[in-house]
């Protein structure tokens, strides 16, 4: 049944396309509160497959925690196809961890989404569900990683003065169970 695959872990993150991951993370930081974000990039895959073809995108992607949820934000770094390339600058996609990742697609397939975009990330499945046109944002679906643990590690020692922390500050807290 779906309803345990999408909802064991809930959606815990609001993605945005932007055109700049530091104006993004400042203004959320400035007006919301939000942060601090963790700054990732240059970003590759070793799979990227976009409405079924081959594609290379390279991304920057900051992620924070916005109160209880965290937030994405998405900056393209080249001219190769992405899927957010078809809706444009804004929120685009809610992400939900699963633990069978392959069964939750099937599931949502056969409800009507399609597979919009496929990529690997060490050598993990992330699978986005074009469902914009039924539900208004796509959805993400990877199993359960350590970036939202981390997130909330980095709120829990932000003074919320900058919007961007150093992930190896984080790191380096989380295992000295700091």
């Amino acid at each position: 049944m779906i309803e345990r695959h999408l909802t064991k872990y809930g959606p815990d993150q609001l993605s945005y396309w932007v055109e700049d991951v530091d104006a993004a993370a400042e203004y959320f930081r400035k007006n919301f509160g939000a942060g601090p974000f963790l700054k990732m990039g240059p970003l590759k895959f070793e799979t990227a497959v976009v409405h079924g073809k081959p594609a290379d995108p390279e991304l920057m992607i900051a992620l924070g925690m916005w109160g209880p949820i965290q937030v994405e934000f998405v900056q393209k770094l080249n001219n190769e196809a992405h899927l957010f390339d078809d809706f444009g600058y804004g929120f685009n996609h809610i992400n939900i961890c699963v633990d069978d990742v392959e069964a939750t697609v099937k599931e949502l397939e056969e409800l009507g989404f399609e597979v919009g975009m496929y990529m690997e990330s060490s050598g993990a499945p992330i699978y986005y569900m074009n469902s914009m046109n039924s539900i208004g944002h796509c959805i993400e679906l990877h199993a359960p990683n350590g970036t939202l643990a981390m997130c909330k590690k980095a709120t829990e020692m932000w003074d919320g003065k900058e919007p961007f922390m150093d992930i190896a500050t984080v790191v380096a807290a989380m295992r000295a169970g700091a």
